[in-house]
């Protein structure tokens, strides 16, 4: 069989065998499958679960029964396919989940159908018409500039309409109240701040992503972790960007700006590693010393954390395990017509060279 989870009910197996042979072309379109005597006797269930299967599989357009002649595979019948809508496919994220959302699909009889975003709402809109036009049997989605109003609302209404059950990883666009999971980036801002006060830091700072969700979450998590221990939050030392602005933010000649906004603070934690490398490249070139002077802290623990010049304290991302736990979801809501909970999972702070205890004093430029 397809499935390898004994858990599941033993229709689902049978109604997952029968499409993976359909998908395979072991049955063809058109073709008789075996009888219902015949299938409960080869996997050893009730002629009553049988029918449950077949039921299932009528109901989504794979098989067709024929009064006196049998079931037969639905010339109609199309692949086992699920989109997966990803904003950057050379984001260090997309990999691990990428592997998790593939392994689960595969090990089930479905194909995996990818678009890509690059953060843009007009390659957003034009990836769901793609997938809305293939009728693909579910959608897996990152969430574009998810904390920004969503001009795509009406197509996700239109795949609604349609049947087709999507879920959202990372962020998620509030309007849908959709089904997700993600990871728990507001306990991850209030663990990071809870980390740097233990060591002695009283003034930090922040760098955070405005036009995601992701970014205010954690920004909320470090503003809970300011109250917690009882710090005052300036507002010159938290800096926001949005998507476009991150290659310029960072250039030679923004240098002396970050690091001015930024000079009273023994701390800055920091919306992901990508930016904590960038950050921390910038002062080190200013000759200001991580975690002497300065100590950063980062989020998804990625790869990149590891070929910063100062290897960068940072919280974990679920990373595959979020991918699989969001396809699973999926499956499940294809399968039986129920959404599971959405899920929230927790992140672990990674501590490595970029945190140090507190200096006598705040640095000053």
């Amino acid at each position: 069989m397809a499935y390898s989870d004994e858990n599941k009910p033993k229709y689902q197996l049978l109604e997952n065998w029968i499409r993976t042979k359909v998908m395979d072309g072991t049955f063809t379109r058109g073709e008789k499958i075996p009888s219902e005597n015949i299938l409960a006797e080869q996997f050893k269930i009730s002629r009553q679960t049988v029918r449950l299967a077949i039921s299932h599989l009528e109901k989504k357009g794979i098989l067709i029964s024929r009064r006196g002649s049998g079931t037969f595979v639905s010339e109609a019948a199309h692949d086992m396919s699920i989109g997966y809508i990803s904003t950057n496919i050379t984001d260090y994220i997309f990999p691990s989940i990428a592997s998790g959302i593939e392994s689960v699909l595969t090990a089930n009889g479905y194909s995996l159908t990818l678009g890509v975003t690059r953060n843009q709402v007009e390659l957003e809109h034009q990836q769901l018409i793609a997938l809305l036009n293939k009728n693909v049997d579910g959608i897996i989605i990152e969430g574009n500039r998810s904390a920004l109003p969503n001009p795509n609302l009406d197509l996700y209404r239109k795949l609604d309409e349609k049947g087709i059950p999507y879920i959202f990883i990372n962020g998620f666009y509030e309007a849908l109240n959709p089904p997700y999971v993600v990871g728990n980036d507001r306990g991850g801002g209030r663990i990071a701040v809870d980390c740097l006060y233990n060591l002695g830091h009283r003034r930090i700072g922040g760098i955070f992503k405005a036009d995601d969700r992701q970014g205010h979450e954690r920004y909320a998590g470090f503003l809970e972790g300011f109250a917690k221990n009882n710090l005052q939050v300036h507002d010159d030392e938290v800096i926001w960007y949005t998507q476009p602005d991150l290659e310029h933010m960072f250039l030679r000649n923004e240098e002396p700006r970050i690091v001015r906004r930024l000079q009273k603070c023994t701390a800055v934690v920091c919306y992901n590693d990508q930016v904590a490398i960038k950050l921390i490249q910038t002062l080190l070139r200013c000759g200001i010393r991580i975690p002497e002077d300065k100590s950063i802290i980062g989020f998804d623990n990625s790869p990149i954390s590891e070929l910063s010049p100062v290897r960068i304290t940072s919280l974990t991302h679920p990373g595959e395990k979020l991918g699989d736990e969001a396809a699973r979801r999926l499956l499940t809501r294809i399968e039986t017509g129920v959404w599971p909970a959405s899920l929230v999972m927790d992140l672990n702070l990674i501590e490595k060279d970029s945190t140090g205890p507190a200096g006598s004093s705040d640095l000053m430029l």
